[in-house]
Formats: structure tokens, C-alpha cells, sequence
């Protein structure tokens, strides 16, 4: 799935940091597991160390994945080996910061970024994968449920986007780099589509495979993640259509998303129809979150790749709409929501949201703060107005300059040429 958010972020961004975006959106698949397997899978998954209601696990109960081998742990995953377990978290574990880090990729120093992905990882995804999937961790014993991350990999990558997108600031304007602004379109509209077909089949991997057996309940989930999808994206249009848009390829995409992002904390626990109504709702209010960013927002913060919006607010949603339609029936280890005679469950899910945002946003920041006084996260004036591909890696995804200049002097040696369009490759 990381390669996935790689195209379809640089695809949605600007032409002059496609390959900046890559990189960025690559970094954790060499920084988390080596952090996950060192002290990372101990700090998710070891038994707590205040006990119940625990925060955090014990990072030397599987340090360098000690004790971790072909023998199930009843407690984490009665069905498979440790390893695979491992294996399988560690996914989760790479993917949550790849999703975050498209909310600043047109401004971020790259080099920065290996310092907060580690710092982020053991400080924010560790403990609230403990205190969410952990069997005596907080929110678990508590009475909240998440089958697959809309808190550990969504909410908690979505405001962490919003924190960093507000701790960098607004990406720079001016008539100097009005360029930079002007160009709004997504850099590569294939690149998005390749990248949401990823995204999609590994989707139901994740969805899927958290019920961490072959089974009824994978069945369950792995429809219901293609119904929500496909009802996200249906919905995502006729709003999209009622905002005055045309239909546009990049827009069933980020319906579609939206669709997986809000259905991954249901998907074992709720029925096919409830799977439906949970898509089309989750559209509905994204893409109304999206309409109120674009106006009012847009002055004070620069989300490049509308992070907070599709996974703040797209999990958010996703876990209120578990706490109403979850039910028993189907899944005995879920707990009833507020449509099925408890609203128990509905008013524990909104106190651990209120808690939760503010708690992501504070160590984010911290996160944020400790790696600028390291190496600076920000880049300069001048590398981001000439593009992060060009200042931070020498390549370009696509070489316009050279395609331009061979149209341009084809047109210079024609008699209906002009001199001025080599002006406008020059700026290309």
C-alpha cells in the first residue's frame, strides 16, 4: 500500500516535487522497521507496563523481535505465528506516517523527515496501537473498538498532518512564486488512478486480514470494504456534481478513499447494509469539510494533499458510525451500538475522540519541534519556489524543460512560430 500513497500523493501534487514526494512518502518503509523491530512491536504489543488500562507497552518483551517466532500468542492472534503477527502490524506501523507526511510534502525538508518518523513512531503510533489493540490497553478496556485503524492509522495520521501542516505554515505566496499557485491541477491524473488502485486492492488486505483468520468474519469484512467504496465514491460524485464540479477521475478517487478510510474501523463489526450507509456518509461530510477548508481555510493552512480532511475527518467519521451501527450479531467480539439498544458504546467512542485529537496534536508537535531544533524541517524561499525535485534531488519526474524547448524551436523555425513562447518554457 506505501507505493500506492506514493503515486497517488505525487500524482495530486505539483509537477516540480513529484519525485520529493516519492522519496518522502518511501522514507518509512526503511526507517519503521528497523524502530518497529527493534523497540516498536514491544511498545505496541508488550504486555503493559502500568497494567490495566495500560498506555505502553514493554519495549524489551520483544526487542529485536526476541521471543517473536512460529508459536501463537493467544492474547494477539490465537490463529497464526507471533512472526507473522509481527509482520503484519509492522505493515500498519509503515504505512500511518507515509500518510501523513503528504500534507507538508511540497515544503518538507527531506532529510528532517528520518528524525521525525522515528520520533513520531515511537512516541504517538506505539502507544495508541497499545492502548486501541493491546487486550488491557486504555481505550480497549475502556469499551472503544477499532477493527483495523481508524484511530491508530487514520485519525492519528490525519491530525498529526494538520499539526504539521500548521507547525510549517502555509506554503509561501507572493507575486514571485504566483506559479507555485496558479497551477492547481494534480501533477499526473494517471499516477492518481494507479495509485488509488493499489491503495484499494491492499486495502482489503488490511480490512480483511485484521480479523486474522480465514473465515466468516473476513468474508464480512472484506464486503463490506467494497461496499462502503463503492458507495463513498457514487456519493463523492453527485456531491461533487451538486458543487458545481465536472466529473473528474481525481475526485472518484479521493471518494473512493474516503469510503476505505471510514469503513476500516467497522469493517468486522457492522452488517453489509450499515457498510453502505457508512460510505455515503463519510462522503457527504468530507467532502463538506473539504468545501469549508477551500474556503475559509486555505489562508492559514497548506494541506497539499488534503490529509487532515480524508483521514482526520474521514476516521473520525468512521469510528462514530462503528459506536452506531455495531452489532453483535455479526461479529460476537463487537459491542453494540447506538441503533442496536446501547448508546453506551456511542457516548465512550466521543469522550476517547475528545481526548485523543489534543493528545496526537500536543506529541506531534512536540515531534515537530524536537526535530527543528535538530535539522530544520522546513525548507528555504528559494528551493521551494524552484521545486524540491530540482534543490533536494537533481531529477525531475518528467524532463519539460526538454519537451518544451523541441516544441518551442519547431514552432521558431515555422513560419507561424513565435519568439515569445520560449518565455514560457523558460518558467516551466
Amino acid at each position: 500500500m506505501t507505493p500506492g500513497v506514493c503515486f497517488f500523493y505525487c500524482g495530486m501534487g505539483h509537477h516540480k516535487n513529484v519525485v520529493s514526494t516519492i522519496m518522502q512518502a518511501l522514507l518509512p518503509l526503511a526507517i519503521i522497521p528497523i524502530v518497529w523491530c527493534t523497540v516498536g512491536f514491544g511498545l505496541a504489543f508488550g504486555e503493559s507496563v502500568n497494567g490495566s488500562y495500560g498506555i505502553f507497552g514493554d519495549p524489551t518483551k520483544y526487542g529485536l523481535l526476541h521471543n517473536v517466532g512460529a508459536v501463537p500468542n493467544d492474547d494477539l492472534a490465537a490463529t497464526i505465528p507471533l512472526s507473522l503477527f509481527a509482520v503484519f502490524q509492522g505493515a500498519f506501523a509503515i504505512i500511518t506516517p507515509a500518510l501523513l507526511i503528504g500534507s507538508v510534502a511540497d515544503r518538507v525538508n527531506v532529510s528532517s523527515l528520518c528524525i521525525f518518523i522515528a520520533l513520531w513512531h515511537v512516541l504517538v503510533y506505539c502507544p495508541l496501537a497499545h492502548m486501541v489493540w493491546y487486550p488491557t490497553g486504555l481505550i480497549r478496556m475502556f469499551g472503544v473498538i477499532d477493527f483495523a485503524g481508524g484511530t491508530v492509522v487514520h485519525m492519528s495520521s490525519g491530525y498529526a498532518a494538520l499539526v504539521a501542516a500548521l507547525y510549517l505554515g502555509p506554503a509561501m505566496k507572493g507575486s514571485q512564486h504566483s506559479d507555485m499557485f496558479e497551477m492547481k491541477e494534480p501533477a499526473n491524473v494517471p499516477y492518481v488512478v494507479l495509485g488509488t488502485a493499489l491503495l484499494f486492492f491492499g486495502w482489503f488486505g488490511f480490512n480483511a486480514g485484521s480479523a486474522l483468520a480465514a473465515g466468516t468474519l473476513t468474508a464480512l469484512a472484506f464486503i463490506n470494504t467494497l461496499c462502503a467504496a463503492a458507495s463513498a465514491m457514487l456519493t463523492w460524485v453527485l456531491m461533487d456534481n451538486l458543487r458545481g464540479h465536472k466529473l473528474r477521475a481525481t475526485g472518484v478517487c479521493v471518494g473512493l478513499v474516503v469510503g476505505l478510510i471510514a469503513i476500516t474501523p467497522a469493517a468486522g463489526f457492522v452488517n453489509t447494509g450499515a457498510a453502505f450507509l457508512i460510505g455515503m456518509i463519510a462522503s457527504v461530510v468530507v467532502s463538506g469539510a473539504q468545501e469549508l477548508m477551500e474556503r475559509y481555510g486555505e489562508k492559514y493552512i497548506t494541506d497539499t494533499s488534503e490529509v487532515f480532511v480524508c483521514h482526520g475527518v474521514g476516521g473520525t467519521v468512521g469510528m462514530i458510525c462503528t459506536s452506531l451501527f455495531a452489532t453483535t450479531t455479526v461479529n460476537e467480539y463487537a459491542l453494540d451500538g447506538a441503533f442496536y439498544g446501547s448508546g453506551v458504546h456511542l457516548g465512550k467512542t466521543l469522550a476517547v475522540l475528545v481526548v485523543l485529537v489534543p493528545w496526537v496534536a500536543v506529541f506531534t508537535w512536540g515531534c515537530l519541534w524536537v526535530t527543528d531544533k535538530i535539522m530544520t524541517l522546513r525548507v528555504s524561499d528559494e528551493e521551494w519556489r524552484q521545486g524540491l525535485d530540482v534543490s533536494k534531488h537533481g531529477e525531475r519526474a518528467i524532463a519539460l524543460d526538454d519537451v518544451l524547448r523541441v516544441h518551442v524551436e519547431a514552432l521558431n523555425s515555422s513560419k507561424h512560430g513565435t519568439p515569445q513562447v520560449a518565455v514560457a518554457a523558460q518558467n516551466v
